[in-house]
């Protein structure tokens, strides 16, 4: 009876589900792959990137812990990425970006540890993130800089 029960459930959800093929028009809807933090530096305006997912890559520059609890934690990462020019000038571009959430509360430990482990991230680590233009800030210096809310992050060692 159970498992005749279990694969009625199995079709009904499986005939309720979308099938259909996402293809790459329908995916460059969602997603910019091509937006790198130099390309951020020097846009004015969000354009069409609003509410696209973006995947950068970078290193981590600082953190600053908006809310160091568990339950409600909270970090801003300063993420930078440059380039040489000819070969005595580093042109450094930066832009921030938010992580919130109990998940993120392991991966980025408050003390920097001797060895961290696999998956967790602290400041000098190169890393991938998907974002979302959340806003602007403004760095110390008074430059302005986009500010991303962080959805998935994973350092690349």
């Amino acid at each position: 009876m159970r498992n005749k029960q279990g694969r009625i459930l199995a079709v009904a959800l499986l005939l309720a589900s979308p099938l259909y093929a996402f293809d790459r028009q329908d995916f460059d809807r969602i997603a910019d792959f091509s937006v790198t933090i130099k390309t951020l530096a020097g846009l004015a305006e969000p354009g069409g990137l609003t509410g696209r997912l973006l995947l950068l890559d970078g290193t981590v520059a600082s953190l600053r812990f908006l809310d160091p609890e568990e339950a409600s934690f909270a970090v801003e990462l300063e993420l930078a990425g440059g380039e040489w020019i000819g070969t005595e000038e580093v042109k450094i571009y930066l832009c921030r970006v938010r992580f919130r959430g109990r998940e993120y509360f392991r991966v980025f430990p408050r003390r920097t540890p001797r060895q961290p482990g696999p998956s967790q991230i602290v400041p000098n680590d190169r890393i991938l993130v998907v974002a979302r233009l959340a806003g602007r800030a403004t760095a110390e210096d008074g430059t302005p800089l986009w500010l991303l809310e962080g959805l998935h992050v994973r350092p690349l060692r």
